[in-house]
């Protein structure tokens, strides 16, 4: 068993300042975990010990490190739970004692050092994978399943990620019953130049024709774009709602299911400009829009538009998919474009102030300059969202409103992709570390860099 002590105040990885970050008025920050290899997620045992996933970075480039799940001790040792994970973690979750994974591809449940299998064969393996785990009133398993492609059609980058995954067939699987435009476009491949007209929900140089009508994802199997949902033991897997992009945060607020989505980029073959992450009340059964959609506004937009490129439609029975409605549902609040939001939960304990409000994980931008996106859109810090007013404001930043490691003297946030309370009503914000875009070597993630924040509230401090 692999253990070691960490000491928040001698970091390693990087400089720790707690007063780099502002936040309100009687709240305090302090590092409690540092030198953490790519953390992505948290969770507390029966005994309310922390629990810690160490992952990877999926979308660059990264040292190698094991992938596991560690607990901090009462004495702050870190032991490992379940280690040499094959794939990135995206949540973990316990729930009446059981400790449930998110890997990319299949979630598995830990049962000592040896993972058990609920769910499998996921379409994770191009931009987007599964994302949060949450449990529902009704006591089943949710979670948010991203779509392969940014906007409903395979183009370079996704053809390039499936590849590497060894899914070159890979491609979007509906929620519901579609209907084709026909709309095309020609799509090159990366590693040899060739072009090939494709189509939307179909692998790279297929091209359905118009009035194709698609089926949904058959009984069992997951759609792309959804909310899924399973017993907790994996079995009776159903689409509970689709039409989102990268649905990667879930919280039960009752009998509410709200949902952080993440927008499409501007990526060919179908570039979307401007889209913002979003926060649904997601509705059981409803079609969300993407990809005719965005933050239940048409494609067709022009603020969606790239200057050489507006958007036609993908799908043809609009009318069949919003049930009757004239619109999809619209978003309770937008997050801003490219801000990385990322995993979010409640405030259940009135005595951290800002009772039933939402609080976000804004990871940052992964749109470089090779897609036409300013450096710093947003992100980089955690939002509350108060629900009744629809209405957002910065919980923790860095003062320099830029991650830590790029302003000279700070020790703050670089890429929060967890904001998640503890059973001891303090707020618990998982750091993933250093991100950075190389002009020769793309995006690079440095281990050692994460850390484990917690903010809790002092009545009447300043």
């Amino acid at each position: 068993m692999h253990m070691h002590v960490l000491e928040a105040i001698k970091p390693r990885g990087r400089r720790i300042v707690p007063e780099s970050i502002e936040l309100p008025s009687g709240y305090r920050i302090e590092a409690i975990v540092a030198d953490l290899n790519y953390p992505s997620s948290v969770s507390w045992d029966a005994d309310g010990n922390l629990l810690i996933a160490e992952s990877t970075f999926p979308y660059g480039h990264a040292a190698p490190t094991e992938i596991r799940v560690l607990r901090r001790e009462p004495d702050g040792v870190l032991t490992t739970v379940i280690g040499g994970l094959d794939q990135p973690i995206y949540d973990i979750a316990v729930s009446q004692g059981l400790l449930y994974i998110a890997l990319r591809g299949r979630i598995i449940l830990a049962e000592g050092q040896r993972p058990r299998p609920l769910v499998t064969g996921l379409p994770s393996w191009g931009l987007h994978a599964n994302g949060a785990l949450a449990f529902g009133p009704d006591g089943r398993l949710y979670f948010g399943q991203g779509t392969v492609s940014n906007a409903g059609v395979v183009g370079p980058q996704e053809l390039l990620e499936l590849r590497r995954a060894g899914e070159p067939q890979g491609h979007d699987v509906p929620g519901d019953e579609v209907v084709l435009t026909g709309q095309s476009y020609d799509v090159a491949d990366p590693a040899t130049g060739e072009v090939r007209p494709t189509g939307a929900f179909a692998p790279w140089g297929e091209a359905p024709p118009a009035g194709a009508r698609l089926p949904s994802a058959p009984p069992g199997q997951a759609a792309s774009g959804a909310i899924l949902s399973a017993n907790r033991d994996g079995s009776d897997l159903r689409v509970w709602a689709w039409g989102f992009c990268d649905p990667l945060g879930l919280a039960w607020d009752g009998d509410r299911l709200l949902v952080v989505d993440r927008g499409p980029r501007p990526l060919p073959p179908r570039p979307i400009a401007g889209a913002p992450d979003v926060l649904w009340v997601a509705r059981q059964g409803a079609w969300h829009g993407w990809p005719d959609f965005v933050a239940g506004r048409p494609v067709t937009d022009p603020a969606f538009a790239q200057p050489d490129a507006r958007h036609p439609f993908l799908l043809a029975n609009h009318g069949e998919l919003l049930g009757g409605r004239a619109a999809p549902p619209q978003p309770l609040v937008s997050l801003g474009p490219q801000a990385g939001a990322s995993h979010l939960d409640l405030c259940r304990h009135p005595s951290f102030g800002f009772a039933g409000q939402a609080f976000v994980a804004e990871f940052g931008p992964l749109a470089g300059p090779r897609e036409g996106m300013p450096a710093l859109p947003g992100g980089h810090r955690v939002v509350r969202v108060d629900l009744a007013r629809r209405a957002t404001a910065d919980l923790a930043v860095n003062r320099s409103r830029m991650p830590a490691s790029l302003s000279a003297n700070s020790g703050g946030l670089e890429r929060p992709v967890q904001a998640k309370f503890g059973p001891d009503g303090h707020l618990y914000i998982v750091d993933f570390g250093v991100v950075e875009f190389r002009e020769h070597g793309g995006w690079v993630a440095t281990e050692a860099t994460g850390i484990i924040w917690r903010v809790t509230h002092r009545p009447g401090a300043r």
